[in-house]
């Protein structure tokens, strides 16, 4: 297995430990998406680094943010803080299509005057 394999792996792994918790999902689902180089492999396979810490940090963040206990961050600067804790800063975040971030889907709506007989 190559370095961004083993990099998605150690996300994955992290990610399954807490199978409920969507917060470490959506933070390790984009990170995942910003391992297209075996550089960015090798700096989220350093040894220390784990996204459990990555969310500590995160979380330490937006506590210096808060107001009255209270913080609204926007999920770009949420996902900024994780690429910066595994030194990925020089991704952007236009340059990943994250599959965390869903697009609004169109709704639609037929009718047909039967449904009203």
């Amino acid at each position: 297995m190559g370095k961004i394999e083993n990099a998605i792996e150690k996300l994955n792994n992290e990610i399954q430990k807490k199978p409920q918790d969507l917060y470490t999902a959506l933070v390790g689902e984009h990170l995942i998406d910003c391992i297209t180089t075996e550089t960015a492999a090798e700096k989220v396979l350093e040894k220390g680094k784990t996204l459990e810490e990555a969310l500590k940090k995160i979380r330490g963040n937006a506590k210096e943010k808060a107001v009255g206990g209270c913080a609204v961050i926007a999920d770009e600067e949420v996902y900024k803080w994780a690429r910066e804790y595994f030194g990925l800063e020089a991704i952007e975040a236009g340059d990943v299509k994250s599959a965390n971030i869903a697009e609004p889907k169109k709704k639609e709506l037929h009718l047909s005057l039967e449904d009203f007989l």
